[in-house]
């Protein structure tokens, strides 16, 4: 890295976590410094900066600081002139004495030096003088922990960002005690390793790299027993797996340190009370295992007995109900045999839980449309409840339901996030009879175990979706799983939707194959020379011109691969979006202290529940986004030092326009270019899909098939043809999870208790006519 020692002239932070400066050198030089390193720093201090020289388009050469490190002087004059400035009450007679007196104590000026680096608000000036003294600037503890922090770990590579909030961690834990910054560097250096439990971005990779630079022993139980936490987590969420079994286990674990036995690792892991479970020769985050368990045994109890159906309507008063619905939709609206008798068995049906799936243009939401209305001209008063997994499918499904009155939110919203957890559960119920959730494989396992605690006893569930789609981001894979259940399932199979070659090739995905030959909705380039501008200039070329036909927001520029460098040519999200920005929004205003633009179109990349402001009746009111939500920044407003992002205000696809808060700012992405996976629940007039080969376990055919099935109009692919073919040959890869057999067994336990029970009163029955 390369380093400068010189006075901080000027400082100006934005947002709290970037700043801009200009430093002195010793020569008269000045040096631009930026980073989140300088934030707290104070103008007229030396110090030593460590970072990586950039060369920036519009302020020249600049220093991008990762280490900031206070210079105390050495000169004793100097030393006290720095006392006088950065202590209140320390005057020059004060300041000489101090001096005087501080090269007699063990350690001299060097201990003192030290102090006023790592621990400087305990500098003690009692044996000069009687008049309190105290630092000049109001820094905290935890300030102060920090600054310690950055001294000692500032050459480690942790981020500043991380290291500010590792020492608001710390201060919470020690709190007020007589020296909290020996305190947290003490219980830091006990065990580096603790905060990953529950400090959010401080990972397993962070903590060891921590931990060697403190040269903490490889083997000690602390870090065997994160390393088994972590390689299980990130196992599982790699793969979409709700638990490993040992021998996945010891790959992972070998991954990161070859030398430590997998049981070790785990005998740590448990002995140090980690969030692990271990089952039968599988092992579970405590989370997944917890989900697993309790979704298992809500389907346990829906599937081992029959329940009222939604009517008791006869089949053939059905029929009839079913058509009367069909000639409200439109004189040239008609079910198929196959979609009528579906709408009649789950109206009948006498299990809770329904499953209906089918391909692009199979009619599931207009076989939906039919059953609503159906139980709505029925007068039954059922509560019918719409949800969908991102806010884009609950735009299109609330489309499809607006005309019978109703509307449709995402399963997030729909359950009502809580600061602790979501508003509706097992102790407070959905107000539903009938609850149908749309695009059913993105939803994962903690979120599908969140809906089913929702779920009033005795009330439906229809689980729409596409058994051939990719499966849920999170672990799990809820879809294929209840098609193996004993539910009522329902597959549709006949095209409805006239989409021409586009679904030609979409359906040779699904059966692993690719003919790679054009269509007149559908174009191959028969090729993908290695990024560089010429090539990425092409599929710009037809990105720009679709958005020029049905603009950006019915235009999806999809992609397998989402990490890369924004400045280096890459077949990936990340550089495209860089490249595609300047294209459509190069004059936009920049966002301070972020990489955004005004007009930029983004991506959330969380779930948080947003407070809005105040209604008119004087109530807060909050909306909840969730990961997948794209829109367009229009509106950046700052907060009363103008150095600071109070709010983004962002309008949503899905038509809501949102206030964004500045604290939350890395959640958003660039979202000109999206993964296949972002894409999910969307359709888009045109789809540009950019295929690259990758790991059989990431690129297979599910992301072929979810890319091509999003397109309605027109579809082009950018591939080699056989590396497509390649990719489409692959099976979408198999997840771990026991829920089929959890909710069987779930499911068998309840049937035997019911049998026991009734043994039991048909006991007590004989027994009481026998006194008779």
């Amino acid at each position: 890295m390369d380093e400068i020692v010189g006075r901080l002239a000027s400082v100006t932070a934005y947002n709290g976590k970037w700043a801009r400066a200009s430093v002195r050198l010793a020569d008269g030089t000045v040096v631009n410094c930026v980073g989140e390193a300088l934030i707290g720093l104070v103008e007229g201090n030396d110090y030593k900066l460590s970072g990586r020289h950039r060369a920036h388009e519009r302020y020249g050469v600049q220093l991008e600081v990762r280490v900031a490190q206070l210079e105390v002087p050495q000169d004793e004059n100097a030393l006290c002139r720095y006392l006088r400035k950065n202590y209140a009450g320390c005057g020059q007679k004060t300041a000489a004495k101090f001096v005087e007196w501080a090269k007699g104590t063990p350690g001299g000026l060097d201990a003192l030096r030290e102090q006023l680096i790592s621990n400087p608000a305990a500098v003690d000036f009692s044996a000069v003088t009687r008049r309190a003294v105290k630092m000049s600037a109001n820094d905290g503890p935890e300030v102060l922990i920090y600054r310690n922090l950055s001294l000692r770990l500032g050459a480690s590579g942790v981020r500043d960002y991380l290291l500010r909030r590792l020492a608001a961690w710390l201060f919470e834990r020690v709190g007020t005690l007589d020296d909290p910054v020996s305190s947290s560097w003490g219980r830091l250096s006990a065990n580096p390793y603790a905060p990953i439990r529950s400090l959010d971005g401080y990972g397993f990779a962070t903590a060891d790299g921590i931990a060697r630079y403190l040269s903490f022993p490889a083997s000690h139980p602390y870090r065997l027993g994160a390393l088994a936490t972590h390689a299980l987590r990130e196992g599982c969420e790699s793969g979409g797996h709700t638990f490993l079994t040992d021998l996945e286990m010891e790959a992972r674990i070998a991954r990161h340190d070859p030398s430590v036995r997998a049981s070790d690792a785990v005998r740590a892991a448990i002995d140090n009370g980690e969030p692990i479970v271990a089952s039968d020769e599988a092992y579970y985050p405590l989370g997944l295992y917890n989900c697993e368990v309790a979704l298992a045994g809500h389907l346990g109890r829906r599937l081992a007995g029959t329940a009222t159906p939604i009517t008791t309507l006869s089949p053939e008063r059905l029929a009839h109900e079913v058509s009367m619905a069909e000639w409200s939709m439109g004189e040239t609206f008609r079910l198929d045999a196959s979609q009528v008798a579906a709408v009649i068995w789950l109206l009948t049906s006498t299990c809770t839980v329904h499953t209906l799936t089918a391909g692009p243009g199979c009619g599931k939401t207009a076989l939906m449309e039919v059953c609503v209305q159906v139980i709505c001209a029925l007068g039954a008063g059922q509560r019918i409840v719409f949800c969908a997994p991102t806010g884009k499918a609950a735009k299109v499904l609330g489309a499809r339901v607006k005309r019978l009155g109703m509307t449709s939110a995402t399963v997030h919203a729909t359950l009502g996030v809580e600061a602790d957890g979501f508003h509706y559960n097992e102790e407070n119920p959905l107000p539903a009879d009938i609850v149908i959730a749309d695009e059913s494989s993105m939803n994962d396992l903690a979120l599908t175990r969140a809906l089913f605690d929702a779920l009033p006893p005795g009330s439906h569930i229809v689980l729409l979706g596409d058994r051939d789609q990719l499966a849920s981001v999170g672990p799990g894979q809820i879809l294929s799983d209840m098609l193996e259940l004993e539910a009522d399932h329902r597959t549709l199979s006949t095209t409805h939707r006239n989409d021409g070659g586009i679904l030609d090739v979409v359906e040779q995905a699904r059966a692993g194959r690719c003919d790679c030959v054009g269509r007149p909705d559908v174009r191959f380039s028969h090729g993908l020379p290695s990024a560089d501008a010429t090539s990425m200039g092409r599929v710009i070329g037809v990105f720009l011109r679709a958005v020029g036909r049905c603009g950006i927001e019915n235009v999806g520029l999809l992609m397998g691969a989402r990490r890369g460098d924004a400045k280096v040519p890459g077949w990936n999200v990340t550089y495209m979006n860089e490249v595609l920005r300047e294209h459509i929004n190069p004059g936009g205003r920049r966002v301070p202290g972020t990489i955004l633009k005004l007009g930029d179109r983004v991506m959330i990349r969380q779930n948080l529940r947003l407070e809005q402001g105040e209604d008119a009746n004087g109530k807060l009111r909050f909306e909840q986004v969730v990961n997948g939500d794209t829109g367009r920044l229009v509106e950046c407003q700052m907060d009363s030092t103008g150095r600071a992002v109070a709010h983004l205000l962002i309008e949503l696809d899905d038509g809501r326009e949102i206030r964004f808060p500045g604290a939350g700012l890395e959640a958003l992405v660039l979202a000109y270019a999206l993964t296949v996976h972002a894409a999910q629940g969307s359709e888009y007039q045109e789809v540009i899909f950019v295929c690259t080969d990758g790991m059989p376990g990431f690129m297979h055919r599910g992301i072929v098939y979810t890319a091509l099935s999003r397109a309605r109009e027109r579809l082009a692919v950018f591939a080699d043809d056989d590396v497509l073919r390649r990719v489409c040959a692959r099976p979408i890869p198999r997840r771990n999870s026991r829920l089929v057999q959890r909710a069987c067994h779930a499911g068998a336990s309840v049937r035997r208790d019911r049998v026991t029970n009734n043994s039991e009163r048909a006991c007590v029955g004989s027994v009481s006519k026998s006194h008779f």
